[in-house]
């Protein structure tokens, strides 16, 4: 199936270059940092890391506004170690600065939606530059996917607010923010994702590799 579309999203880590991140290390790190703070964040470990954060700082703000400042960037710094690690050994799959240069080429207008920091992405992409015309990191937004406000601002950004938009990622979390902004979505099979975990996300289209995107268009 082909889709009309004049905008296309992409995830980064998992979807436009190879997944380097140890996330079960990040998410470690980041529950010794709740421990250290006070805040036992056992209870959310089910949730993404910057999740955990998010919950940890809010209720230490309820009566300790300076532990909860703390625990914000010293979380903050941990995740942006590991980040900058991966960041230095990653690299895009096979063909995907080529497809992207073709789609803008084409007209579509590229953006790059990412929960990475700045830093780690723009030394993925001092490596690896990947064509794109709009790139928003966790830290130029207040909101990161899932939140569909993180790529309301990426379509702002290519001034494409009115587009026919697809939204590309390898994780249930890019396929949730594509629906609540109404866009189609695209998940990128990996070694992660179970057949169960695909059905229960419903993207509009599952690729085996990013590169195949390009046949639907």
């Amino acid at each position: 199936m082909r889709y009309q579309v004049d905008a296309i999203l992409f995830d980064l880590d998992g979807t436009l270059i190879e997944p380097a991140i140890d996330f079960a290390e990040l998410k470690a790190r980041v529950l010794e940092q709740c421990t250290q703070a006070g805040v036992d964040a056992s209870r959310w470990a089910s949730q993404p890391a910057l999740e955990i954060i998010a919950r940890a700082v809010a209720e230490l703000q309820q009566d300790a506004a300076d532990r909860a400042r703390n625990l914000a960037i010293n979380a903050d710094r941990a995740i942006i170690q590991i980040e900058l690690e991966a960041a230095a050994h990653v690299q895009p799959y096979p063909g995907v600065q080529q497809m992207l240069q073709a789609l803008i080429d084409e007209g579509y207008r590229i953006g790059i939606v990412t929960r990475n920091c700045r830093e780690a992405v723009d030394l993925v992409l001092e490596r690896w530059p990947l064509p794109h015309q709009a790139l928003l990191t966790r830290d130029d937004v207040t909101h990161v996917k899932p939140d569909p406000r993180h790529l309301s601002a990426a379509l702002q950004a290519l001034n494409a607010g009115d587009a026919r938009v697809l939204m590309v990622g390898d994780h249930p979390m890019d396929i949730a923010a594509g629906r609540s902004i109404g866009a189609i979505t695209a998940l990128v099979r990996t070694v992660h994702m179970s057949e169960e975990r695909i059905g229960q996300a419903a993207p509009d289209l599952v690729l085996d590799q990013i590169v195949d995107l390009i046949k639907h268009l």
